[in-house]
Parts: structure tokens; sequence; C-alpha cells
């Protein structure tokens, strides 16, 4: 508004940025509209936590020292305490400038400001300096290589051409920045290269074999174009050859030979259907998969592709489920099954649903019996989180959907044994089919084969009706043994009204035991036993209880 933006909108976009003044200890504090910026100016230092000495709307030398501490903070040379358009953006944010992470990935944030501030300006700003590996430090590094290789208008995307003027790094390089940045994206990545000096030696070469070996890249220590792929996006070369893939397509024999003469080894496929989509596994396919010298991993997924789907009673749900699923073909002990986070899921929606979710499904799957072992697939940070906290032994990584909030600036989940990186189409004719291409981690190498299905301890079932005249009879006679006259003479109902209730509520127990893994009879003894000795004095003690 002070700026004499006919329609603002909150947003610090390229027209405020075009009309943001510079203010300074020089600015004129007596025009009014100017007061008024430098007030907003104080403010934002304020609730940034740099104390300007006064909301006054004059630029003194309070406003001045809160401005230079800013600029130190942003890594930015030779601070002066002039609030540029760039620092008023970066003063505008909630972005922190000081550090609530890792000091070495805020080192690395302030060079990045330092360095490349004029080319971030308009598209990112200044990248926050917390010490977080996060998305815009992960698009700042981009950016950053961009300027390197000299590309005229930095997007900050990891497209074919940026690929395309990626160096071949090793040990001697003498490319010195572009060694720098390759640092920075190794200890982003979790592989510490020792310093951030642009000398690639023997620990920077290192560091680049354990990350190419963990990726499953030709581990040579040289940093070539997959290398830096791998370490910038998501997908990294998305046209890398998996040896493992999966579809929604059902395998006949052409389709099989199709995926042994493409070099696969190992195929995903679904164990239940969803209303959409007729996906499941058909009958026969799994012998003509192995038929093939191919192997299996079996994937859960109802829908799972929104917040509303997880909560700790679908979590338990999903696990009985899988387990009659998968049992019925015939998967055997020790199998993974992997279930479904198909939506971008922010950090909240991981705490308050998918952990409960899964811990749940963990729980559940070992409460009747633990013969299947749990796979999580989704984004980088969901998967990350739920192997974290114990509840998946193995990941299925859908890593291309690249500039999701889960992907973007977040690592390859430790546990990753597929990491889904591209779309793609192969053979012709009956052999035709599209698969997504994974790379195989060698964590899960699949079945290769199933057995007969066997019996297994699922939960309580309902009560057959044939069965109520005996049940009656045998309540009534156990009511005659059990309880004394005084409790007979008092109570409101018989045993026979009794056991009616009981089985009123079947269906609601039966669901009970299952969510919570608790044996009905847990449940129906205690109730029955209540109903068959509540008199009215009950009503008394319970008044006086309450």
């Amino acid at each position: 508004m002070e700026l004499g933006i006919s329609s603002p909108t909150g947003s610090f976009g390229p027209a405020t940025a075009s009309l943001c003044p510079t203010l300074s200890v020089n600015s004129d504090s007596t025009n009014g509209s100017v007061s008024n910026q430098i007030r907003i100016l104080q403010g934002a230092l304020f609730c940034k936590g740099y104390n300007p000495g006064g909301f006054t709307g004059a630029f003194g030398n309070g406003t001045k020292t809160a401005i230079s501490k800013f600029q130190s903070d942003a890594g930015l040379a030779a601070p002066d305490g002039i609030a540029t358009p760039m620092i008023f953006k970066a003063l505008l944010n909630m972005d922190a400038f000081v550090n609530i992470g890792d000091p070495k990935i805020r080192e690395i944030q302030q060079k990045l400001n330092r360095d490349y501030y004029r080319i971030l300006f308009e598209p990112l700003g200044l990248i926050p300096c917390d010490g977080i590996y996060a998305r815009s430090t992960n698009k700042a590094l981009i950016y950053a290589l961009q300027v390197e290789e000299g590309i005229p208008k930095p997007n900050g995307s990891f497209a074919p051409s940026t690929t395309s003027l990626c160096p071949t790094l090793s040990v001697g390089s003498t490319q010195t920045k572009f060694v720098s940045l390759l640092q920075y994206a190794l200890y982003f990545n979790e592989y510490d290269p020792g310093r951030f000096d642009g000398v690639f030696d023997q620990g920077v070469k290192t560091a680049v074999t354990n990350f190419q070996k963990f990726t499953k890249l030709t581990a040579n220590g040289a940093a070539g174009k997959q290398t830096w792929a791998s370490l910038l996006v998501s997908t990294g070369d998305k046209n890398r050859k998996g040896t493992a893939c999966d579809c929604i397509t059902t395998i006949i024999p052409a389709r099989a030979q199709t995926l042994k003469n493409n070099g696969y080894t190992t195929v995903g496929r679904y164990i239940v259907e969803t209303s959409k989509l007729s996906k499941k596994i058909k009958e026969g396919e799994l012998d003509t998969i192995f038929a093939a010298g191919l192997s299996v991993f079996p994937i859960f997924q109802y829908s799972a592709n929104s917040l509303s789907y997880f909560s700790a009673t679908q979590g338990a749900i999903d696990a009985r489920r899988a387990l009659v699923a998968a049992n019925n073909y015939g998967f055997e002990p020790g199998t993974i099954i992997y279930f479904a986070v198909d939506y971008d899921a922010v950090d909240g929606e991981v705490t308050s649903h998918l952990l409960p979710h899964f811990q749940a499904l963990h729980n559940k799957m070992e409460g009747l019996g633990g013969k299947y072992r749990i796979g999580i697939y989704g984004p980088r940070n969901v998967c990350s989180h739920v192997f974290k906290a114990g509840y998946a032994v193995t990941s299925f990584v859908s890593d291309m959907s690249t500039g999701i909030s889960g992907n973007l600036g977040y690592n390859l989940a430790a546990n990753w044994a597929f990491d889904q990186i591209s779309t793609i189409k192969i053979g012709t004719g009956d052999g035709a089919i599209e698969i997504d291409n994974n790379i195989q981690a060698g964590r899960d190498m699949g079945v290769k084969k199933v057995s007969v299905p066997t019996s297994i301890p699922l939960d309580d079932s309902y009560f057959l009706a044939e069965y109520r005249d005996a049940m009656t009879e045998a309540q009534i006679k156990l009511a005659d043994e059990q309880f004394t006259a005084v409790q007979k003479a008092k109570s409101l109902r018989s045993p026979a009204k009794a056991l009616s209730i009981v089985l009123e509520h079947d269906s609601l127990i039966t669901n009970l035991s299952r969510i919570y893994s608790i044996r009905k009879a847990l449940i129906q003894c205690v109730l029955m036993r209540e109903l068959c000795t509540e008199g009215a004095d009950d009503t008394v003690a319970d008044g006086l209880v309450i």
C-alpha cells in the first residue's frame, strides 16, 4: 500500500521488488510514506529477532546496526546496514537466519547467499541460514550450479540443459567453484567431504564413492552427470535403466518376456483392488511371472491418496486386509508388503495421521502373528519418518515427482529398496507394457515362489445365529451355578435377556476386538456378567461414586 500498488496481494513479487525503496540513515523520515516504510522495516526486524532500537519511523543507528547484524547472519560480505529490496524481502518472510540446525549446513547457506545473492534475489530472495537442508536451499544450489555453467537465465530446475553442462570432477580437478558446489551437495546428502574449500582431495573422493554405492551408481569416486543428478534431484538421471519395476497391468507371458528382455528381474504388483482400477494380481499371473524367471514384491493400496484416509483405525484394518490378501496368494512368511502413501503429505500430517496409521498397522500385523513384514511406498520425507519410527523395514520411494514438498530438499530414505524414477513403455504387440522404472537397492529382491494358502490366526468372527439356542441354554445353566441367590433376586434381567443384549451388539464387539487386537471373550464376558448382576441398588451406588 505504501508503494502505491493498486491491488495489494501480500506477496513480495516482481512488482513489489521493482518499487521497493532502498532505506538507510539518509532516508527522509519527514516524508510520511517513507516514515511508514521505515516503521514496516523496524517491525520486520523486531519480528525477526533484531532490535532496531525502537518503532519510530526514523532510520537511526539502532536500525542500521540491526540490519548489519542481519546481513552478517545471512552471510553477506561487508554488511553496511542499508536495507535494499533484497533485505526487505528477506525480512518480510518467516525464514530463520539464526542457526537452529546443523552449523555446517548454515555455513553453506551463508556461502550461497554471499556468492550468488544477485542471481538468487528475484526468484528466491536470500535463502534461510537456519542450518536445515530444505526446498529453498536445494533450489539455490541448482541456481548456483547453473550460474557456474554459464546458463543465461538460471531457473533452479535440473533440466536436461543443466545436466548436459555438468562437469566430471575427480581428484585434482581445478574447477574449484564446481568442486565447492559438489562438496555442498555431498554434505546435504549426509556424505561429509570434510571441508568446503573447492579442493577435490581423497576425502571428497571417498564421500563421492560412498554416495555412489548408496544410490547404486558406478562407484568410481568421480562425480559425473549421473552423480550430480542423484545429488540434486529426487529422480537422479531419469533415463537410468533400473532392474525393478511396478505396474497396474496384468503380466501375461508376452509381457513377462518383454520385462526379461529389457533387463528387469523384479516386478511390483498389487494384492488388493480399488474401486477405480482393476490392478490386482490375476489368477495364474504369479505362475507366469515366476516361469519367466522374475520375482515379485506385493503392494497394498486401497486409496491412500489423501489425508482423510489415514488413521490408527484404518491402519489396523489395512493390516488385517493385507494379511488375508497376501496369504490368499500364498506369499510366504517374511515377505515385505509395501503400503502406499500416494499423496504429498507435509510434516504436520505425517505426525498427526501417518505415524499413528503405520504404528497401528505395525502393531496389528504383529498381533496377528507377524507373518509379513511392512514396507512403505511414498515420498522421501514420509518414508524416512516411518522408517525412523520403526514401523517399516524398507521403503519404496516415489521419486518421480521431483517438485513435491516431500521429495524436494529431502534425502533418499536410508532403508530404500526400490527407487521409482520414471514411467516408460517397452515392448510391442502383445508384449507392450507401461511400467514405472525402479532402481533396486538389493534390500528386497522380491520373492520367486509362493505356497498353498495357510490357515492364519485372524480375529474372532461374527456370532453364528444357529448357535443361539445352545448358547442361551449354556448361559442359563452357568448363571445358576455362578451367581448367588441375592444376585439372582436383585437382578433387573434374566441371563437370557442379558445374552440377547450381548448378541445384539455382536457387530460392534467384533469390530472393536479386531481394531484393538482384543479377544471378543474379554469384552463379552465382562459385559454379560454386569448385565446379569445389575440391580436397582447399582443406580444408588453409581450415584455415590459420581
